[in-house]
């Protein structure tokens, strides 16, 4: 050791820091925020045939996890989707990737800090526009102060918060379970089962249902800082996705069977509604839902504060970004990146006073477009390289289909809501040519 400073060594510790625990709270953490609470309740019009959707949400998720498997377990760095897109069509698309990946992380840690404060206003009361900024900002840079403490201390952070948040998310249904009525569950003689409304249904409750798997590739960001990544990455990945999908059927299943579809149709809060179902004197069941879905929000908004890092620093580090946001402190935490990030955020906590919840529900449905048109890329890219990567025959075919199936099924869910997907997109790449060309001028 005689040759190597105690920074050094620091640096090359935090440089592999993250292990299999940590890894897999990435990946549930990114996943699984606050809109598991309402996911009863935007299910719920669709009815028992709503459930149908299920197994093509799920099939896609577990398709899309099994191509970053893939893709991560071959190209270990830092930096998630751009890398993969960077690899198979150049630079060019690898920036653009990248950029457009690194705004909409903004957007979606808006996204969590606005509605954490959401469920702070139903314990305390309607808390106003400037304190309601005040509160998001300061939890904001708290989270951010704790990234700055390196990836270790941040994902050690990170597995108690995936604790605290998954936990209650198995215990609920358990307790649910208690009352379960089958009854719930049975197809009315109104409802019309022709193949083309099945289908219609089918494919809507499909649409809402992978919303909530948005987040999928968030543990490949800091894949250069992992233990053993092209083995622990891969399977971090796979595992976290599928108790993703457990915990999602099992809560909404459980609520469905205690409540009914009619009734939670218009209800804000399904969770508090089955609660009350099963113990009607319970007054506090509003506060203990809209706590845990605090804990929710701030165990996600820490896991996608991470990636957000990595993501620039990862492009800085491929010369695709400024050479400034890949600048570390002494724990190799992207200083420069995160306090970037943070203050990125700010005016989309201002946007959403200014435009409200039906903004924001806009701004949701426009991300999650563009998040599937990365995964596109990204099963795509995974094509252009099948064939460098598997020597078999069979090897190949298998990993072909993989890649198809996941492309196919990226394009029927954007082809959903194909005209606001392109449209975002084209105003995310627009913001991103003067960074592109500015970055050629300058030679960063």
């Amino acid at each position: 050791m005689g040759n190597f400073t105690e920074t050094q060594i620091q640096r090359s510790t935090e440089r592999k820091s993250l292990g299999f625990l940590t890894v897999v709270s990435l990946v549930i953490s990114s996943q699984v925020g606050s809109g598991i609470f309402i996911f009863p309740a935007d299910l719920a019009p669709f009815g028992t045939l709503g459930l149908l959707g299920w197994p093509i949400a799920v099939a896609g998720a577990i398709a899309l996890a099994l191509v970053f498997s893939e893709l991560s377990s071959k190209i270990v760095k830092n930096g998630g989707p751009h890398v993969y897109i960077r690899e198979a069509f150049g630079e060019k698309a690898g920036f653009f990737c990248a950029w457009i990946y690194w705004i909409i992380s903004w957007a979606s840690n808006s996204i969590l800090l606005v509605t954490m404060t959401n469920y702070l206003s139903t314990m305390v009361g309607d808390l106003g526009p400037c304190p309601t900024v005040l509160i998001q900002t300061a939890v904001l840079f708290i989270i951010a102060s704790i990234n700055l403490m390196g990836v270790r201390t941040s994902g050690a952070i990170e597995i108690c918060l995936t604790f605290l948040k998954v936990t209650p998310l198995f215990v609920l249904p358990l307790l649910f379970f208690t009352a379960f009525n089958p009854e719930n569950f049975k197809i009315s003689a109104t409802t019309s089962l022709s193949t083309a409304n099945t289908i219609n249904i089918m494919t809507q409750a499909a649409l809402l249902i992978f919303w909530g798997f948005i987040g999928i590739e968030c543990a490949t960001t800091p894949a250069g800082r992992i233990k053993n990544a092209q083995k622990t990455l891969p399977k971090a990945i796979i595992v976290g996705t599928s108790c993703v999908a457990l915990i999602y059927i099992f809560n909404v299943i459980s609520v469905f069977g205690v409540v009914g579809f009619d009734a939670l149709i218009h209800s804000k809060a399904p969770y508090a509604l089955a609660i009350g179902k099963i113990a009607p004197g319970f007054a506090v069941g509003d506060r203990l839902i809209s706590l845990l879905a605090i804990i929710v929000c701030i165990g996600t908004l820490n896991a996608w504060t991470l990636s957000a890092g990595q993501i620039a620093q990862g492009a800085s580090e491929d010369r695709l970004f400024p050479l400034i946001l890949g600048k570390t402190n002494g724990r190799d935490a992207p200083v420069v990146a995160i306090f970037t990030d943070t203050l990125g955020i700010i005016p989309f906590l201002i946007a959403a006073q200014v435009f409200g919840n039906e903004g924001l529900d806009r701004l949701i449905t426009f991300m999650a477009s563009v998040f599937l048109i990365i995964y596109f890329s990204c099963a795509i890219a995974y094509v252009r390289m099948i064939k460098a990567w598997k020597n078999k025959t069979f090897d190949r075919i298998k990993a072909y289909v993989l890649a198809l199936f996941a492309a196919a099924f990226c394009i029927f869910i954007i082809a959903q809501n194909l005209r606001n997907s392109f449209i975002t997109l084209a105003v995310f790449i627009l913001t991103g040519i003067p960074v592109y060309y500015w970055r050629n001028v300058r030679s960063l």
